[in-house]
């Protein structure tokens, strides 16, 4: 069995509202780590309160959740003043299974590490609904795949090094330091920095990939784990439930978009669409028409971010680049792209470029 999910600029919420950049819904304490790693560094703490609106002191006293917008002036700044580019694996090396609170705890007591792995992926959609989180499974591999159900570019490649880096420390807290992936894939494109990742990996990675997964051999799967406690899991995972804040998604959107980002290129008509996600054609009209839109206004923003991504992140040539949409021809990617942005993906990438250049 495998499984899948998405990336897009808001989620629909069951009250009405909108999870979107400006929503508090990322956890602090995975920042911390920015701001200490600035302090070391002699950065005064007035500097980056200036910069990034972040209050260290404050933040202790009130430890409140952040919104991407908040973040992504943080991660920025951080960036800026750090020079180091793999900042996300750098971070990530501090996200130890105490850093996630009692969704660790819980993981950490769960039978096997099969268990653990569903325990991440049952936990993942309340403790940071811009991801979701999934149990793969293949003949000798079993694994997580993560997957963007909200976009959080810029910040993608930070957030997904940081997630990874996690992943592998805690494979080998929890089975010991020879347990070692069979692979790890990202779906961003090489960096500049490749060989860092040596430093926290030592096994192979794959870049410019189709999803970002984690595997292990599958031999790993039953593995009892040496902290496992059934009742001790149950508990941790209640109190999870009990003290985090909980967003109340309403998972059709999330469940329909996750099903297009995995299918571009090769988008499935809607009635198909509807049966991957348990329902009608008829009652996916009736779903999308109450949210205000339609099955092609959902794909065109799916092309429309992917599009996106690649012209800003990819050295695919404009061709390459439509096709791997689904669009038969060139001129066809670029009539719609102008219709979604006002310029053609030619001026689009350099004015990117040449912004990015000033800054």
């Amino acid at each position: 069995m495998i499984s899948i999910k998405n990336n897009n600029n808001e989620i629909a919420m069951d009250t009405g509202t909108v999870l979107d950049r400006d929503t508090p819904f990322i956890q602090p304490n995975y920042f911390v780590e920015c701001i200490k790693i600035n302090k070391m560094l002699g950065v005064p703490k007035e500097e980056i309160r200036s910069k990034t609106g972040w209050n260290f002191e404050e933040y202790q006293q009130n430890p409140t959740p952040l919104s991407l917008n908040q973040v992504d002036g943080l991660l920025t700044y951080a960036y800026e003043i750090l020079k180091m580019p793999y900042l996300g694996l750098a971070v990530g090396q501090q996200w130890r299974l105490s850093f996630h609170g009692m969704a660790g705890v819980s993981a950490m007591a769960q039978q096997t590490y099969r268990e653990c792995l569903e325990s991440a992926a049952r936990l993942c959609d309340k403790a940071f609904p811009a991801y979701s989180i999934e149990v793969i499974e293949t003949k000798n591999q079993i694994g997580l795949r993560v997957s963007e159900a909200f976009s959080l570019a810029p910040q993608s490649q930070f957030f997904i090094e940081a997630t990874m880096v996690s992943f592998y420390n805690i494979l080998h807290f929890l089975l010991g330091d020879n347990a070692e992936p069979e692979y790890l894939s990202f779906v961003h494109p090489k960096p500049s920095y490749e060989k860092i990742y040596s430093r926290y990996f030592r096994c192979p990675i794959q870049f410019d990939a189709a999803a970002n997964e984690f595997l292990v051999p599958k031999e790993y799967a039953d593995v009892e784990l040496k902290l496992a406690d059934q009742s001790t899991a149950r508990m941790a995972e209640h109190s999870f439930n009990q003290s985090f804040p909980d967003l109340d998604l309403n998972h059709f959107p999330k469940r329909l978009r996750l099903l297009l980002i995995q299918s571009v290129g090769a988008f499935p008509n809607l009635d198909t669409a509807a049966r991957k996600i348990g329902m009608s054609g008829r009652t996916l009209r009736r779903k999308l028409s109450g949210m205000g839109t339609n099955y092609q206004t959902e794909i065109d923003r799916v092309r429309k971010e992917q599009a996106i991504n690649y012209l800003r992140e990819t050295n695919n040539s404009i061709t390459e680049i439509g096709l791997r949409l689904g669009y038969c021809d060139t001129p066809a990617f670029s009539r719609a792209f102008k219709g979604w942005t006002g310029e053609s993906p030619r001026q689009y990438k350099k004015t990117y470029q040449k912004q990015n250049q000033l800054a």
